[in-house]
């Protein structure tokens, strides 16, 4: 079991960047560099490589995150990184371990002496779009044992914040408001649409809208059913019924290929979803790629979701950014009790 109470962890530390203006951060959205004495990351990498290097295949294998060692004396080159993971002992006398207790405030440092925290966040600390986790414990052992214990947390934190930064990018330019306001009036739901897609089936009596982009090819689709039963989205054979129906109506006859898939949890603005990772193929047309679905119940309106997303680029190498893309979409679902949620709340801030 996680331990979530780790969760007391993430404030604020005494940190400064020494700069007014920060600049933003560089390189590859998805490389993660490591600053912590070469002895301690040795014998911590294996761990670290199975929290964040886990593979996705689109059909072939992709790291989630790479990983990349930095020398304590080279923080400043990691300083101007997208993702940054600083690992010190409190006993230890190496440059990143001094540096790690010189961040942490002594209520922080006492929480970790007590096993109640190990991991610390900051946002944007030296650059703009920047994320940097510390980990403290006592011995490498213990920091194996965190790691290891809380690794979905841990992979989460980055994950969250790399769709975060790409939801920015997607949106920053032109955004189809008055497709997502039709969705709204239509269905009572709506997903916040880029300027590249465009609306390819919309069929109010499936319950079923779909939208895409070429270029390489991606596509989104929403599709709802009627249900007083909640616990239908735990049931994994239904969903897998489902996506076999819906491949055969509308994708020409897509099939999940049965042996390359899993199952995991996640959260769609607040609700508990069942995730779904594989592959899509099309045997007649000789095609395939990678796909997700996101399945959660909205007890306001009693209906369970299916937001499905999926790519075809068998000529790009790095396929996991477009599916990152299509995520990013995916988590901009809001029902209307959602949006007048949301207006209450910034009102009452």
């Amino acid at each position: 079991m996680e331990k979530f109470l780790i969760l007391l962890a993430l404030i604020g530390f005494g940190f400064s960047s020494g700069c007014a203006t920060k600049k933003t951060a560089k390189g590859q959205e998805n490389r993660i560099i490591v600053v912590a004495d070469s002895a301690l990351y040795n014998v911590l990498q294996p761990h670290l490589a199975n929290v964040y290097e886990r593979e996705v295949r689109t059909p072939w294998p992709e790291k989630r995150f790479q990983l990349t060692y930095m020398p304590g004396k080279e923080l400043s080159r990691a300083s101007i990184q997208h993702n940054v993971i600083m690992i010190g002992l409190l006993a230890g006398t190496d440059i990143t371990s001094n540096q790690v207790k010189q961040m942490l405030n002594p209520e922080l440092l006492d929480k970790v002496r007590q096993g109640e925290g190990y991991v610390f966040r900051k946002q944007n600390p030296w650059a703009e779009k920047q994320l940097l986790l510390v980990f403290a414990g006592e011995s490498a052992e213990q920091l194996i044992d965190n790691i290891t214990g809380n690794k979905n947390y841990l992979y989460s934190l980055m994950h969250n914040n790399l769709i975060a930064r790409t939801s920015e990018i997607i949106y920053s330019r032109y955004e189809q408001k008055e497709f997502a306001d039709s969705l709204m009036k239509n269905y009572g739901w709506r997903v916040r649409i880029p300027h590249d897609y465009h609306f390819f089936q919309d069929i109010p009596q499936n319950n079923f809208v779909h939208f895409r982009r070429i270029n390489p090819e991606r596509w989104i689709y929403v599709h709802w059913v009627k249900t007083e039963d909640p616990t239908i989205i735990l049931d994994k054979k239904w969903f897998l019924k489902k996506r076999a129906e819906i491949g055969r109506l509308h994708y020409e006859n897509d099939v999940v290929v049965d042996t390359l898939y899993k199952f995991s949890e996640t959260e769609i603005n607040g609700r508990w979803a069942l995730q779904f990772e594989g592959l899509w193929e099309n045997k007649e047309k000789v095609a395939g790629g990678a796909m997700k679905a996101f399945v959660f119940y909205d007890e306001n309106t009693q209906r369970a979701y299916i937001i499905d997303i999926a790519i075809y680029a068998p000529s790009r190498n790095n396929k996991l950014a477009y599916l990152n893309q299509l995520e990013a979409i995916a988590r901009t679902f809001r029902t209307r009790e959602d949006l007048q949620q949301e207006k209450l709340k910034v009102k009452s801030n």
